[in-house]
């Protein structure tokens, strides 16, 4: 499963480490500033939102999933 909170915390220390609001974030990503809201509160985005972060992120989808066993 998606480990949302990983998700976030990745993306909350690469924003601040490029001195980045979650607004400005938002437009460079092209996703709504309300997905990172919705992160915080544990929320999973929507698939097209995942693959945007993702690839900001530089990241392959096996580093924010958890295995079933560690649910």
């Amino acid at each position: 499963l998606l480990d949302v909170p990983e998700l976030y915390r990745r993306l909350d220390t690469q924003r601040r480490q490029r001195g980045l609001h979650w607004r400005d974030l938002a437009a460079l990503v092209d996703v709504s500033p309300s997905t990172f809201s919705r992160l915080a509160d544990g929320n999973r985005p929507d698939a097209d939102a995942l693959v945007s972060l993702l690839v900001w992120l530089d990241l392959d989808i096996n580093y924010v999933i958890k295995p079933k066993e560690q649910q």
